[in-house]
């Protein structure tokens, strides 16, 4: 019952998301410029909400013990827990950037909060259609091999194994070279590739409007963060080791962020400069880092299967001696991330403040 309720407060508070931009849309059909005054307030800025994070993770754990308060408390906490990560890397890369119009902002928002996810499940749907259709058919050669998966596949479908049941049943196949190869090529080259070019989805939609590179940053992160919200929402919607997932989302969450903002800068110069070259570039450069992020991470999943749950199952060692240095790798890809976010933003900040410095030594001496 608990992933349930997990799962419809995340729907209900992304339900929740999508109305700004809706009464600011009407705003703007009906004729009229509708705006947000934010109180400056100590106590409403990211930078002293996310002190409160390890507050909320604490909190959630412990109601993960009790069971009938979990299902009351958790929602709310979960919803923190992914949220206020989510909102400070935000604040981060756009803290002295404009954002545009209170109905640009929170469209382009929305756009990465819904349409993106929506979108990149096709497509990924897709791709993982055809990566099975050929995986099935090399299996066909070995028709002995293939009539035990058949069996395995009727099995799953005609009952309701828990985790570990489908993990045991499943480990000697995923175990085999030749599946770690096509899942490893999926999750960390097709996977990358079809979320880099549509997580940006807000971005795309401004295409024609006038906008700069600092604003298609911007948008980027914007896009990303609702992305990322999303993500982080939906596969982390469980009782089960909550704590490490929310944790672990935090950690994609700014990986997220600073792959859309920078696409959303690229992809604004080139529509504006005909830089096409260099939006490739940051393209295949987002792809790799993305696919760097997902091939670690796969590393460890197949160093935990390695262990307790399968252990008549033997991993290649290359694969397991990768996964037990795997989480030192993630943390230093997040602080060079995290640390990134930050450069990117006083960068596009030091142009404006320059490009302001030249507008106002025109104005003057045109003025002489």
């Amino acid at each position: 019952v608990l992933p349930v309720f997990l799962f419809v407060a995340a729907g209900a508070v992304c339900g929740l998301l999508l109305l700004p931009s809706i009464v600011f849309s009407l705003g703007r059909i009906m004729g009229k410029v509708l705006t947000i005054n934010v109180p400056d307030k100590w106590w409403l800025h990211p930078t002293v909400w996310i002190f409160g994070l390890p507050v909320v993770i604490l909190i959630g754990y412990l109601v993960t013990k009790i069971e009938y308060l979990a299902w009351i408390i958790l929602p709310f906490m979960h919803i923190l827990a992914i949220g206020l990560p989510v909102v400070w890397f935000l604040y981060l890369g756009v803290r002295g950037l404009g954002l545009g119009s209170p109905q640009r902002m929170w469209g382009v928002f929305g756009s990465g909060l819904v349409l993106g996810p929506f979108l990149i499940m096709l497509a990924e749907i897709f791709a993982f259609g055809v990566v099975t259709v050929i995986g099935l058919v090399l299996l066909m050669r070995q028709p002995e091999l293939f009539q035990d998966v058949i069996n395995q596949m009727e099995w799953l479908m005609n009952s309701t194994p828990t985790p570990d049941q489908m993990v045991e049943k499943l480990a000697p196949y995923i175990a085999q070279p030749p599946v770690l190869f096509m899942i490893f090529i999926f999750a960390a080259a097709i996977v990358p590739l079809i979320e880099e070019a549509l997580k940006p989805i807000g971005v795309w939609l401004l295409i024609g409007r006038e906008i700069t590179p600092a604003g298609g940053f911007t948008a980027g992160l914007l896009s990303g963060a609702g992305y990322a919200f999303f993500e982080s929402l939906a596969l982390s919607s469980t009782s089960e080791e909550w704590i490490m997932l929310v944790l672990a989302r935090s950690a994609t969450a700014v990986i997220h962020i600073l792959t859309t903002g920078l696409m959303g800068w690229a992809m604004v110069l080139a529509w504006k400069q005909g830089k096409y070259l260099r939006l490739a570039l940051t393209y295949l450069g987002m792809v790799a880092l993305h696919g760097l992020w997902n091939g670690i991470t796969l590393f460890t999943a197949y160093t935990v299967l390695a262990g307790d749950l399968i252990e008549d199952v033997e991993m290649p060692v290359l694969i397991s001696s990768l996964g037990s240095i795997a989480p030192f790798f993630l943390g230093l890809i997040t602080i060079g991330a995290f640390l990134a976010l930050i450069g990117a933003n006083r960068g596009f900040r030091e142009s404006q403040s320059n490009r302001l410095d030249e507008d106002t030594a025109l104005i003057s001496t045109s003025e002489l």
